[in-house]
């Protein structure tokens, strides 16, 4: 809440350092998105994000494309910003995550094949406590980037789940597992799955379980940022 208001009294100031923002800026300062750990190119993050999907399910997590603009790190200035985007009510910081991202993957390509966007859903206890679900924030930017429409409509969370901080890595692939429900007018659809953050790939890959069940043609996955091993 505090990170809220202070960016409503002080809209023209860098959420992480409170400079003032340049021409061209958007929430976050030049200098603060310089320590963000960029991937060069959206090959080379989509590379990164099949490996660190592979290793924890083989085959039984396939997606068609993968796009991830940032590598996160735990105590990183972009755990900061996402910690504001998700819980301190930023969500206009969400829609430039997502607007960026957009961007992003139109410059590797080969984004004409995704029919539609969809984000993760949070169960509607969550998103009453939160009042917006930043994977819908990112999603809307991402929609108007690669101009794509956005169909959340298209896949519910009908069981609450804990936040999978602080789980362990099997304990993370339990929790959401059975979590989502797609709705029937996916069969056929080729659809962009979006998220905050990819850690261990567990929601993404229950979410993309019941898309694909739902009768989905494909699913790729686009994210923020992908977990660094450390």
């Amino acid at each position: 809440m505090r990170e809220q208001l202070l960016h409503l009294l002080f809209p023209n100031v860098c959420v992480l350092c409170r400079h003032l923002l340049c021409s061209g800026e958007e929430q976050c300062c030049s200098s603060c998105v310089e320590e963000f750990d960029q991937f060069k190119t959206p090959l080379a993050a989509e590379q990164m994000l099949r490996h660190s999907i592979a290793t924890r399910y083989g085959e039984k997590f396939l997606f068609e494309r993968g796009w991830c603009r940032y590598l996160f790190h735990k105590e990183s200035s972009l755990q900061q910003a996402l910690h504001a985007m998700k819980y301190e009510g930023l969500f206009n910081l969400a829609t430039t995550f997502g607007r960026q991202l957009g961007e992003w993957m139109l410059s590797g390509g080969d984004t004409e094949a995704i029919e539609c966007i969809v984000p993760v859903p949070l169960h509607r206890l969550k998103k009453i406590e939160r009042s917006y679900n930043q994977s819908e924030k990112i999603a809307e930017g991402i929609a108007r980037a690669i101009d794509k429409p956005l169909q959340p409509e298209l896949l519910q969370r009908k069981r609450y789940t804990v936040s999978q901080t602080g789980l362990s890595l099997a304990a993370r692939k339990k929790n959401p597992e059975g979590a989502f429900l797609a709705a029937k007018s996916v069969a056929g659809r080729r659809v962009l799955l979006v998220d905050d953050v990819i850690t261990t790939g567990a929601t993404m890959a229950a979410a993309a379980s019941a898309l694909r069940q739902g009768g989905a043609a494909a699913v790729s996955l686009a994210a923020v940022a992908l977990a660094a091993k450390e």
